[in-house]
Parts: C-alpha cells; sequence; structure tokens
C-alpha cells in the first residue's frame, strides 16, 4: 500500500468553516424573524380597518331568535 500525507487527506482542511456557515445562518433567521416581529407591532390593527360608515344591525336585547329557524328559511323580524 502507498503512504499518503496526512495533511493531504484531512477532510476539511480548505475553504470556508461548516460551524461559520451555520452560525451566519442562524444569525440572518434571527434579523429576519425580529423583523416580522416589528413589522407585526407597528402595523395597524385589522379590525380597525373595518368599514364603520354604515350602522350596525340592531340586536334585541336576549340576542336569541324568538324560535327554531330552519336553514334556508329567513328570519322573521318583530
Amino acid at each position: 500500500m502507498s503512504d499518503f500525507d496526512p495533511k493531504e487527506t484531512r477532510q476539511g482542511s480548505k475553504g470556508t468553516p461548516i460551524l461559520l456557515i451555520l452560525i451566519v445562518a442562524l444569525a440572518l433567521c434571527a434579523v429576519v424573524f425580529i423583523g416580522l416581529g416589528i413589522y407585526g407591532w407597528l402595523s395597524p390593527d385589522p379590525e380597525s380597518a373595518l368599514d364603520m360608515s354604515s350602522p350596525a344591525p340592531a340586536i334585541e336585547a336576549s340576542g336569541e331568535p324568538d324560535g327554531p329557524v330552519e336553514p334556508g328559511e329567513p328570519a322573521t323580524a318583530q
């Protein structure tokens, strides 16, 4: 068998270490996560964007219909 030089046969001796790449990728993910959190915190409330120009329909004090309402049958107003 032929003898090999240990420095030539060692894996990972040249190039960027994979640990550095993983740390940089994790840092970029953290920056994006923090940025999205700030964007969500500063964005307006979706409920406040509803159209409030028309008044809401009146609801009776009980809030329940007088009797059972069948599907497809319009509820009768009193």
